[in-house]
């Protein structure tokens, strides 16, 4: 039995009161009558001091005790549990996270989830309709309002697990909102809870309908890889491995390495106490474009998260061309030293048909077309179809960063920094300010045409940049960020995510290879591509056809981290005030037994007391 407003208990005063009014003497007139003889024994009692009699066998007070009873009972809403759902419109949010795909006995807690919910629309009556939403990177509604059970039980039935976290927020704000917007609706999660967290009204709408948390998980032993790096050295690649226990157990089994062939390099055995993690380092790995390391846990609730990839990376020399017609020893000379790059100073504009660089800079001239190769470009001096140029003008304030936090400018400080005159530019699309002084962009940077851009619009010259200490860690920052090839490996990366890939400058072809085996095709003339990652874990690689031959990078796609700890959560919503968050508390114990609901007893309360009012009010008319 759950009450579901015990905040109207204060009701039950009442019932005190109709006692007290019983108690109390009625008050009497003064008539003169023949004789008192036959009106002794109650003379006797009107006669007394004390205000008030004995309380006698009333049927009257009886009966309305009984209805102020029930009324109150009523008013502080009683529900027993019953079977399969009460609310007229149930809105079931299943959750499709990483951890739903830990084992529980034979099955997946998805697997587990589908189930239930399969038995929960079975149950729907002839009047109930159901809104059935995927909480996944995004939630998405796969059926809306619907009393038609076929659809409903297909759709159900394609749910599938994807290696990343649900937006809890995200999937309870619709839930809420659709709840809000349709009267007499409940929300129904079914899910492993996997965040232990609040959810407060300012991130998730307030409802008045009801919450019911399903628990899918029991299982809470997993063991994962954390960590695995390799990097080349002068003895050879060395590599570093951690193994995460999640559980509340000791775990114990073997970890293994392989190379790019699956050849076996290394293998160890681990012992990591409950919540613990062990690091293994293996030193002098064979040489290989990738290694492979593999845990086999004595007990595992979550096998995707056992493998992990790594790949070795050694920055390599970038090549630069450097055309300044005036000459900059500035520039030049900060070329040398930032970066990984072989910097060649070329003597005339280059043509379509010259050979690809990894970076371009052009110091006081602006090429009419594009390069192939990203590019840097300093003191614009003409208005081109890629470069609205809008003149040169007076610069009488300081500059200041736009954009902070940009990567282009940590830690340069362009406080001391004094600049005479600069560029204007008007709005160029996929380009972004991010130091300005005045209504002038010093600094934009972004992507034209997939080739990376940074565009410095004043010369070096008319100002003492040059001198200032930001200078060289402002260009450092811009080279790593114009060459990521070679300062830098593909980062790894989740599946469903957006990745930009950087690519080799005049490149004639391009493949992408998926873990499955699948080939794309990438026809970009470009230095990167920006591009969302199927939810495929495993190694990718991408081959490129270059001037050298065949050159190809790897990069793994992994498990999100976070889903390795498949401990069960519970999960909770904030409500409109502190007597429903109360009341949302107790309904979403978590529950393993099944579909299970509540049905309110109020209503069969309030029309019991209106029946007994009646009969109250019919026995007061015949007198008894």
């Amino acid at each position: 039995m759950q009450w579901m407003g015990l905040g109207n208990l204060w009701f039950a005063l009442i019932i005190p009161a109709i006692i007290v009014l019983y108690l109390l003497k009625r008050k009497v007139e003064d008539r003169v009558i023949p004789s008192t003889l036959l009106w002794q024994r109650t003379l006797q009692n009107w006669e007394a001091v004390k205000p008030w009699e004995r309380l006698r066998r009333n049927l009257l007070l009886l009966l309305q005790l009984l209805a102020a009873c029930l009324l109150v009972l009523a008013l502080i809403r009683p529900a027993v549990p019953t079977e399969g759902i009460t609310s007229d419109h149930t809105i079931l949010v299943v959750d499709t996270s990483g951890s739903m795909m830990a084992k529980e006995g034979n099955e997946t807690r998805l697997k587990r989830a589908v189930s239930q919910a399969k038995a929960l629309v079975e149950k729907l009556g002839s009047t109930q309709t159901m809104t059935l939403i995927e909480a996944g990177r995004e939630p998405n509604v796969l059926v809306s309002k619907s009393a038609d059970k076929e659809p409903l039980l297909q759709a159900i039935e394609k749910l599938a697990p994807f290696s990343g976290t649900s937006d809890q927020i995200a999937a309870l704000s619709l839930a809420g909102a659709i709840a809000e917007n349709e009267p007499g609706s409940g929300v129904v999660w079914m899910g492993d809870g996997s965040g232990e967290r609040k959810l407060d009204g300012g991130s998730v709408p307030a409802f008045s309908g009801s919450f019911q948390f399903m628990q899918m998980g029991s299982t809470r032993e997993n063991t994962s890889i954390g960590v695995f790096v390799t990097q080349p050295t002068e003895k050879g690649v060395e590599g570093l491995l951690r193994v995460d226990n999640h559980g509340s157990m000791p775990a114990k089994g073997k970890v293994t390495v392989f190379d790019e062939q699956d050849k076996l390099l290394d293998t160890d055995s681990f012992a990591i106490g409950a919540g613990s993690s062990q690091t293994f380092s293996f030193q002098k790995l064979a040489v290989s474009s990738v290694y492979r390391a593999v845990i086999e846990p004595e007990q595992d609730g979550l096998s995707q998260d056992n493998v992990m990839w790594s790949v070795p990376f050694a920055a390599g020399k970038g090549k630069a061309a450097l055309y300044s017609p005036e000459g900059n020893r500035f520039l030049h000379q900060v070329l040398q030293t930032v970066g990984s790059l072989e910097v060649e100073t070329i003597q005339q504009a280059p043509d379509a048909a010259a050979d690809a660089r990894d970076l371009w800079v052009f110091d006081g001239v602006v090429p009419d077309q594009l390069p192939k190769g990203n590019l840097l470009l300093i003191a614009p001096n003409k208005k081109t179809e890629w470069l609205p140029l809008a003149g040169e003008k007076e610069l009488d304030q300081q500059p200041r960063p736009v954009s902070p936090d940009d990567p282009l400018l940590k830690h340069v400080d362009w406080r001391d920094v004094h600049i005479a005159k600069g560029y204007a530019l008007d709005e160029m699309p996929g380009m972004k300010p991010l130091v300005r002084a005045g209504d002038v962009d010093l600094v934009r940077a972004g992507i034209i045409d997939g080739r990376r851009i940074v565009i410095i619009g004043f010369d070096l010259h008319a100002s003492d940049f040059p001198l200032r200490p930001a200078f060289p860690i402002f260009m450092q920052n811009v080279v790593n960020w114009l060459s990521p090839g070679q300062t830098a490996p593909i980062p790894m990366a989740h599946p469903g995510e957006v990745l930009t890939l950087p690519l080799s400058p005049g490149a004639t072809a391009r493949t992408l290879t998926y873990p499955n085996g699948h080939q794309q095709s990438l026809t970009e003339d470009a230095t990167s591509k920006t591009m969302q990652l199927p939810e495929l874990t495993g190694l990718y690689r991408l081959d490129e056809e270059v001037d050298t031959g065949t050159k190809s990078t790897y990069f793994p796609v992994q498990m999100n981290e976070g889903e390795s700890n498949i401990t069960p959560k519970s999960l909770s919503v904030a409500r409109k005030n502190a007597e429903e968050q109360k009341e949302s508390e107790e309904a979403t114990e978590t529950d393993t037994t099944g579909a299970l609901g509540t049905k309110e007893l109020t209503y069969w309360l309030a029309a019991f007391a209106l029946l007994v009012l009646l009969v109250e009010w019919r026995v007061y008319q015949r007198g008894y």
